[in-house]
């Protein structure tokens, strides 16, 4: 039985409850009881914040401690030391209901693995009749579980939605006439491209046009530093006159002037977060960082670079790979998000004529999961952005000339309009100073 239960889920449950009492009612909505939590101490935990709640109380430190030690319970539970642990064991009650059905699914889980050994064990002696109550008794456990309710929605309550959901702009005037305005909200995107195509690049310059809108990004990187992601952007955002030309032993090279560097980092506070090298990047982690900045910050864009460093479940990489993909797109569609996922091509089909959507390295469900499939081929003069995919709006296979600035790290049109372009890093500065 040891792979049904989520000790962790139930101390975050726990904890949230003591961030915020209401948490409760969100139990109650899919009747979660003392008796869906696997730890004993986690019953009786749940069962004194009910009775807390039920006599108009908040429930916090405090106020748990005095009803465990009224009902005789404080050392059974672990002492006061395991109550305050539970609190930071959730950095945020937004994700409650997440946990609350992870909890509530183990459980019924529970029940039924329970019923099907007392079943395996009479099987033989068990008459026709009983085996179809057993069966009814089994699927009404299963149904009672709360969580059913979520697999439907009622059809006459879903609006008619007049306007577009929105769109994350790109700063690329044909790659978002072509999208439908920009990468749509509730979509997946894989960007691909052989090794130095210019996928960082185009990655900066799209996350910094969604700040310079006032959306804030996210950025995941399995390879780079974090000094390595901000040296890169900044160069990528910084304008020609705080960029100077400096001169070492090697030659020369442009540098971003520390005015303007610390000016770039003031400019994406609030606006601009990367994901912890402490932590692993598996299923757990990025859905729970990819929830928490789209609930908690208003997070739109979120960027993962790349598909082979992630470490998601699976027992091949094939398998990992589509968890992963699903993962980002369920949660693209539930919280309206634009996810852009790096994936590398097939080396064995990257000499083919023609792109297409299946030379995207590793399973074949892949492409089959996004929405956008956007492609970037380096040449000696230009660089190549295909559009190999669009759910959209259906406009695929166009392609679209770039060159690329070393000097400012910026692909542009031939109009130059995206080279030109200010971010807007210094107006607030300049407001502040004035």
């Amino acid at each position: 039985m040891q792979d049904l239960y989520n000790l962790s889920a139930e101390q975050s449950i726990l904890g949230a409850i003591l961030i915020d009492s209401k948490v409760i009612l969100e139990g109650n909505q899919v009747n979660l009881s003392a008796q869906d939590f696997y730890a004993n101490e986690h019953q009786i935990i749940y069962k004194a914040m009910n009775k807390i709640f039920a006599e108009n109380t908040e429930v916090d430190l405090v106020t748990l401690q005095n009803e465990l030690k009224n009902i005789g319970k404080m050392d059974q539970i672990g002492g006061m030391a395991y109550i305050s642990s539970l609190v930071t064991a959730v950095p945020t009650s937004s994700n409650a209901i997440y946990y609350i059905k992870i909890v509530k699914e183990l459980s019924m889980k529970r029940n039924v693995s329970t019923m099907m050994r007392y079943t395996d064990e009479n099987l033989k002696a068990l008459p026709q009749s009983e085996l179809l109550k057993f069966v009814e008794r089994l699927k009404t456990t299963i149904l009672e579980s709360g969580n059913v309710e979520d697999w439907y929605i009622e059809a006459a309550e879903i609006p008619m939605e007049i306007e577009t959901p929105g769109t994350i702009q790109t700063g690329f005037d044909f790659i978002d006439l072509v999208t439908g305005g920009g990468l749509n909200y509730g979509t997946l995107t894989i960007l691909t491209g052989e090794p130095s195509s210019g996928k960082s690049t185009i990655i900066n310059q799209i996350i910094a046009n969604a700040i310079s809108l006032g959306h804030p990004a996210f950025l995941y990187s399995g390879e780079l530093t974090y000094q390595m992601i901000m040296e890169w952007f900044v160069k990528t955002v910084a304008n020609m006159e705080d960029i100077r030309r400096c001169k070492n032993t090697f030659g020369e090279y442009l540098k971003v002037t520390k005015e303007a560097h610390e000016m770039i980092a003031e400019w994406t506070r609030e606006k601009f977060y990367i994901f912890s090298k402490d932590v692993g990047a598996d299923e757990a982690h990025l859905s729970s960082v990819i929830e928490h900045l789209a609930v908690k910050k208003s997070t739109k864009l979120f960027v993962l670079d790349n598909l082979m460093t992630l470490e998601c479940s699976g027992s091949d990489k094939y398998e990992k790979q589509i968890n992963t993909v699903k993962m980002l797109k369920s949660l693209a569609k539930k919280y309206d998000l634009a996810i852009i996922l790096v994936a590398h091509p097939n080396k064995s089909v990257t000499m083919s004529r023609e792109s297409h959507v299946f030379e995207i390295s590793g399973a074949s469900e892949i492409p089959n999961l996004a929405d956008y499939i956007l492609k970037l081929e380096r040449g000696e003069e230009k660089t190549v952005a295909s559009i190999l995919k669009n759910r959209i709006t259906g406009i695929q296979k166009r392609s679209l000339n770039l060159k690329f600035d070393a000097n400012r790290r910026r692909f542009y049109t031939k109009n130059k309009a995206e080279l030109d372009k200010d971010y807007g890093y210094k107006v607030k500065v300049e407001q502040v100073t004035f």
